[in-house]
């Protein structure tokens, strides 16, 4: 597929493992709140959420005292405690190399804070994160902000994303999405969400587009 000319990456549990940093600070904030332990299992589910969606998953309740004490004192730290999957830096600079454009598309806030502390931002063209639009995945708005900074349209572009709301995201843009079975969800889900193909390793995304 010479004629790709981006490829657009969610960033928690697709190119970097965040997990066990989230299930660390999560459960610092339970402990301040007074609210259940929540299990990394659960804490997985709960990745590629809206911070604000993910804590009425795991509490059934969100307030903003409890966003703003985690900022305060935690966001530092979970950022630290992120750790790039192994293949990441070798796949975006085979992509590149190519001379494909690369982007990030993410529900988190401030995506680029996460971005440039796993030492990514020299390798990504756009980073688009929810201060950017006005509506989360699985609305397309991201992607199509991703797209618009890069250049590309949905013809020439694609998504990778671990969760059913990335394919969702992907069959609302009309974008090929590539499933990375990395996160919570298996590659039949994926497949179910709607993804055009499904890997166990971002390292196999450069040869699926006939990138060697």
């Amino acid at each position: 597929m010479n004629d790709t000319k981006a490829v657009i990456f969610d960033f928690d549990m697709t190119l970097a493992d965040s997990s066990h940093a989230i299930h660390k600070c999560t459960n610092l904030v339970a402990a301040k709140f007074g609210l259940p332990t929540i299990s990394r299992k659960k804490v997985l589910e709960g990745i590629g959420l809206p911070v604000e969606e993910s804590w009425r998953l795991y509490w059934g309740d969100y307030k903003d005292e409890w966003l703003a004490y985690y900022r305060e004192n935690f966001r530092g730290l979970e950022q630290s405690e992120i750790r790039l999957f192994a293949n990441v830096l070798p796949t975006l600079s085979k992509l590149r190399a190519a001379g494909v454009k690369t982007g990030v598309a993410s529900n988190r806030r401030f995506a680029r804070k996460v971005v440039e502390g796993v030492g990514i931002a020299p390798y990504m063209d756009a980073v688009v994160g929810l201060e950017d639009i006005t509506k989360a995945k699985p609305d397309p708005e991201a992607l199509f902000t991703a797209m618009g900074r890069l250049g590309a349209d949905a013809e020439n572009s694609f998504y990778v994303g671990d969760t059913d709301i990335d394919m969702k995201t992907s069959v609302a843009a009309s974008v090929r999405g590539i499933g990375s079975a990395t996160g919570y969800f298996g590659k039949e889900k994926l497949a179910e969400a709607g993804a055009w193909c499904v890997v166990a390793d971002i390292a196999e995304v450069p040869p699926l587009l006939g990138i060697e």
